[in-house]
């Protein structure tokens, strides 16, 4: 009887836990929030892009100005599209900051996960203009509310680069952080 009761006990403390944890982004939806609206597109059930509505380069190539032709770097043609100075030093310090003050509430919890941070900088400017998150969505990041990547995103856009001459004649400049909260 009393291991019955222990089963019985686990088992209810399992699914209490369970029950609290709540996975956000599970299926395809909008996120209609307090001024700003979020898309979360789920591609096969499991990979999770999580972006503002109001982004314009999400699903846009990189690409050449006036080309229609899709622009990578890779390890054979890779020439840097940001200039290695202060301005990105400090930019990639203050990045992790930022990523670690929002998920400060989530300590422990991200240990051992990554989340993918893209940003899209604007190519005249050289500002960041628009910020995407991509996740597994059976990682903690389900569990974290849309308002938590809108304060990364708001923190995040507006950070300046130094751009390369290349930089300067692309639609705009595509970047991902892979980053695991400390």
């Amino acid at each position: 009887m009393k291991k019955i009761l222990t089963f019985t006990s686990f088992l209810f403390n399992i699914v209490f836990a369970l029950a609290q944890t709540t996975n956000y982004y599970a299926v395809t939806k909008t996120f209609n929030e307090q001024g700003y609206t979020y898309q979360c597109d789920v591609v096969k059930g499991r990979g999770v892009t999580l972006y503002n509505k109001n982004n314009k380069w999400t699903y846009v190539d990189q690409m050449k100005k006036g080309s229609n032709t899709p622009f990578y770097v890779t390890p054979e043609n890779f020439s840097p599209l940001y200039v290695n100075d202060k301005s990105k030093a400090y930019n990639d310090s203050i990045f992790k900051v930022i990523v670690n003050n929002a998920f400060a509430n989530y300590k422990g919890k991200m240990k051992g996960f990554e989340l993918i941070i893209i940003t899209c900088t604007d190519s005249e400017t050289g500002r960041i203009s628009e910020v995407i998150f991509d996740f597994p969505n059976f990682t903690p990041y389900a569990t974290v509310p849309v308002s938590v990547y809108r304060e990364i995103e708001t923190k995040l856009i507006g950070l300046k680069y130094t751009l390369t001459p290349l930089a300067k004649t692309l639609n705009y400049v595509y970047q991902w952080w892979p980053i695991e909260p400390k």
